[in-house]
């Protein structure tokens, strides 16, 4: 029995000190607000790990709503939403909610989505009201870095030398420790309700 509990103890220290790097902690938005980030933000692209992208595996069409709570003013509420494959397939939804120990937020959060079983940073990096924004996302569990790096816009595109200057952003900010490749989201044909 000791044998078997030593092992376990030595398994447990192994998970722990798994190779992946922690997550990140860059600096937020400059001069963020919730409001300026209230509204609906279409996916350009993203970096992500594969625990990251549980919700997003093979969708197209990939947007996100920001509002505040209706039950709750102090939470927010972002709708992941995008379809299955092609622009008309199956429409899948991820309601996440994020809380801020600051109030006003500065644009970190922790969000929640169910039936996930901790919450995970995310952190509105960049923020240009009424064009683009930057959101990374990251947890560790059993020693593993599961992050993402959404690049958002206002619009289903975005100019390519404003998203070439974020993925150099996101690089000075080592927020891709794996070296993944970014992937644009397919916005072809799309219609949003």
């Amino acid at each position: 029995m000791r044998v078997i509990y030593l092992v376990s103890l030595l398994l447990l220290e192994e998970v722990y000190m798994w190779p992946d790097a922690p997550c990140r902690t860059p600096p937020p938005a400059a001069n963020y607000t919730l409001e300026q980030y209230t509204g609906r933000w279409f996916e350009i692209g993203k970096i992500q790990t594969t625990g990251g992208a549980f919700f997003e595996k093979d969708c197209v069409c990939t947007h996100i709503d920001v509002g505040q709570s209706r039950k709750d003013p102090s939470e927010t509420i972002v709708s992941n939403i995008c379809n299955k494959k092609t622009f008309d397939g199956k429409r899948i939804i991820a309601n996440g909610t994020l809380t801020s120990n600051r109030q006003p937020s500065d644009g970190r959060y922790n969000e929640t989505i169910f039936p996930a079983p901790l919450p995970v940073a995310y952190n509105i990096i960049v923020l240009q009201t009424n064009d683009f924004s930057v959101e990374y996302d990251c947890v560790v569990e059993f020693g593993i870095a599961n992050y993402c790096v959404h690049i958002l816009s206002r619009r289903p595109t975005l100019n390519e030398t404003i998203v070439e200057n974020l993925l150099k952003l996101a690089e000075q900010y080592d927020l891709n420790p794996k070296k993944l490749k970014f992937t644009r989201t397919n916005q072809t044909n799309c219609t949003y309700t």
